[in-house]
């Protein structure tokens, strides 16, 4: 076991929005320019380089990419008909096709048609349905603790620790480098343009939750030694489209993912996300997703889709956590009040001749790192401020003037420039931190005065602006996005455990949630609630349940031994011939999914034995 260690950032507040325009952009072009201010999502006390968002305001979000949409084409219309049907209605080319749904394509629009271009799809013969593609968000707040709740470390001596379970955290990347993670097995970006690599912390942490090293640094997972796959779903500012998550459901289920776990989530239903989670769980996955931040019974989305389990937050005393979700299709619950779980520290400099200064990224940078020249470009109020050399150099502006970052960034872009530094007009060696009010795909990033006044000094100078991860730390945080991987996690638990020994038959996704939330520990009202669902997750007892039906077949009541006790209850479920929630439940000893004579033999070849071997 580990020493657990609480590590706690003072952080000033630093908003992170998002709003809704397009950006053209030689790579990631279905990425938009700037989904922009009609909407914002503030991700508050972000300490730039250390520490993890302490609470989540929502204000109001972007709802889709205004330039491009989903459309999903009946099997029998040919791919020449599908190019004039888009045509006919405005649409622009196909981006790209998503497997995981046969006929779904991502396709571009222009600028402000999509809502036009999706109703006329939508009444034209041959298309299933066309949509926008909407923008989900990291479910996150703040506040730590531990796994015990679950009964995850009780588990581990009996069940084992998740081995041969491959769970996919879908969500902002994760720290590669973590000491405390496994190397994964699998990672991809589907966020265009941009690495794994997880700038935002969130994916990080959720992935520590589901499966941290069990070893004598920092923090345990629930299920430690699972298998982890990494989909980058959402940008460093903690969003993404329904289209990158859709192609990561995609690509996890063809990495073989047992569990997809996605910490996210939007009030927007959308059909091609709904399609992809189900044709996911139908190809033999788990899905589990956030049931949201929103203190209210409204639905949020993957969560509340057919077939994934919408996890509810409690705290440390198995109380309904005040900024929970709650409803009719709330699945089960888990801890998601003052979660400790794995962290990177990000660090951002500027480096030229031959010096690295600190810098701050700027709330709506894409971060990373880029070199070029470096040309002075005053306070950056208008186009006349750019001059042509700036095109593939890095633009060096002045705060101030009573010119937004957003619109100094937004000249640089449109001058060509490969990278921001805005360096203060007041301050002596203090950087600053503030919003762009925009997503950018390229680094935006603020320095000093003094070092401002250095580098002006230079002609053409090369500058390097790098965003690196540079240490890896834990830290704590609160919201669903934390009950989720511990429900992920028990999944994997079981999973382990069932893989564990050669078995007749799959064990299925309906299954193993039918599992979970029947040995889950009743909260609230006797029974399923729409507080906490069929009660709080149980990894132990979970465990136990699949034990007695697949491992030692006839210990239905996990007490180590076949016996009379055991007997009563096979007989309870021998005599109605079924299992209750599917293959491996009930009294069902071989995966058929039901309890029969075959099921008595396997019953009394343990039973003569009065023990599991």
């Amino acid at each position: 076991m580990k020493d657990v260690r609480f590590v706690r950032s003072a952080a000033p507040a630093l908003a992170v929005i998002l709003a809704s325009q397009a950006l053209a952009a030689p790579q990631g072009e279905d990425i938009p320019r700037a989904l922009r201010s009609e909407s914002a999502l503030a991700l508050e006390g972000m300490q730039d380089g250390s520490g993890l968002p302490w609470q989540q305001t929502l204000e109001s979000l972007p709802r889709f990419h205004p330039a491009q949409i989903l459309v999903k084409f009946e099997m029998f219309t040919d791919r020449a008909s599908q190019a004039d049907v888009l045509a006919a209605a405005g649409a622009k080319e196909t981006i790209r096709s998503i497997g995981i749904v046969p006929g779904l394509q991502v396709v571009r629009v222009e600028p402000g048609t999509v809502e036009a271009v999706c109703a006329k799809l939508n009444a034209t013969p041959g298309v299933a349905y066309a949509s926008p593609d909407y923008v989900r968000h990291a479910m996150a707040q703040s506040i730590p603790y531990g796994i015990d709740l679950v009964n995850a470390a009780a588990a581990w001596p009996s069940y084992g620790q998740g081995l041969g379970a491959k769970v996919a955290v879908l969500d902002t990347g994760v720290d590669l480098s973590h000491p405390d993670l496994p190397t994964p097995i699998a990672t991809s970006s589907f966020v265009p343009g941009v690495t794994v690599d997880d700038f935002n912390q969130h994916g990080t942490h959720c992935s520590g939750t589901v499966l941290a090293l069990d070893n004598t640094d920092g923090v345990v997972g629930v299920a430690p030694r699972a298998s982890l796959i990494i989909g980058k779903v959402l940008n460093n500012g903690g969003y993404g489209l329904d289209s990158w998550i859709a192609s990561g459901i995609d690509w996890a289920v063809a990495q073989g993912a047992d569990v997809i776990s996605m910490s996210l989530g939007g009030d927007t239903t959308d059909q091609a996300l709904q399609d992809a989670c189900l044709n996911a769980f139908n190809a033999g996955v788990l899905v589990v997703a956030s049931a949201g931040n929103d203190a209210s019974a409204n639905p949020n989305y993957p969560a509340s889709y057919p077939g994934v389990m919408s996890i509810s937050a409690v705290d440390s005393a198995s109380q309904l956590a005040n900024f929970s979700s709650f409803g009719p299709l709330v699945s089960v619950t888990a801890p998601g009040v003052s979660v400790l779980s794995t962290t990177p520290t990000i660090s951002t400099t500027v480096t030229f001749s031959s010096s690295t200064k600190n810098a701050r990224n700027l709330d709506g940078s894409r971060g990373g790192s880029v070199t070029g020249q470096a040309v002075y470009c005053g306070f950056g109020s208008t186009s006349a401020d750019f001059p042509p050399e700036v095109a593939g150099r890095i633009a060096h502006i002045r705060r101030g003037n009573s010119i937004t970052f957003q619109t100094k960034a937004q000249n640089a872009v449109d001058a060509g420039a490969i990278g921001v530094i805005i360096s203060n007009n007041t301050g002596g060696t203090a950087q600053f931190a503030g919003s762009l009010n925009d997503t950018f795909l390229i680094p935006v990033v603020s320095i000093s005065q003094n070092d401002g006044n250095t580098l002006q000094a230079l002609t053409l100078p090369t500058v390097t602006i790098n965003q690196a991860i540079s240490a890896h730390t834990y830290a704590s945080l609160s919201g669903t996005s934390m009950s989720c991987p511990h429900t992920s996690g028990a999944a994997a638990m079981v999973i382990g455990l069932f893989k564990s020994k050669p078995q007749p038959a799959p064990l299925p996704p309906g299954s193993l949630r039918w599992i979970i939330e029947r040995t889950a520990g009743d909260l609230g009202e006797p029974g399923r609630d729409d507080y906490y669902g069929w009660g709080l997750v149980d990894v132990q007892a979970a465990s136990r349940y699949v034990y007695g039906r697949a491992i030692c077949g006839g210990d239905l009541n996990g007490d180590g031994l076949v016996d009379d006790a055991d007997f009563v209850l096979f007989v309870a479920f021998y005599n109605d011939l079924v299992a209750p929630g599917g293959a491996w439940t009930g009294g069902d000893l071989n995966g058929d999914d039901t309890s029969d004579d075959a099921d008595f033999v396997i019953f009394a070849a343990n039973y003569d034995e009065l023990l599991c071997s």
